[in-house]
């Protein structure tokens, strides 16, 4: 099982926050990749799901949001 740390783009400033979430998954990615191409035609796993409607932070605006679009959310492996 590999642990990946949670990226989201900002609608707001366009840019990438970390969430400061990792996960663990067996089917994850080699490298960065979305959500929404991951799990392209596939069932999303619930611990993926819940990331969607996790709240992220924005130093740049300096408020909390939520990323819907998955094509948005990204997953980078933890190197060893």
């Amino acid at each position: 099982m590999d642990i990946y740390e949670v990226y989201v783009f900002c609608d707001e400033c366009n840019d990438s926050h970390d969430m400061s979430i990792c996960i663990s998954l067996d089917d994850g990615p080699v490298e960065k990749e979305s959500i929404g191409s991951l799990y392209a035609g596939k069932e999303l796993p619930p611990g993926i799901r819940r990331l969607i409607n996790h709240y992220a932070w924005c130093p740049t605006t300096r408020r909390m949001f939520t990323q819907k679009d998955n094509n948005q959310i990204f997953l980078v492996p933890i190197g060893d």
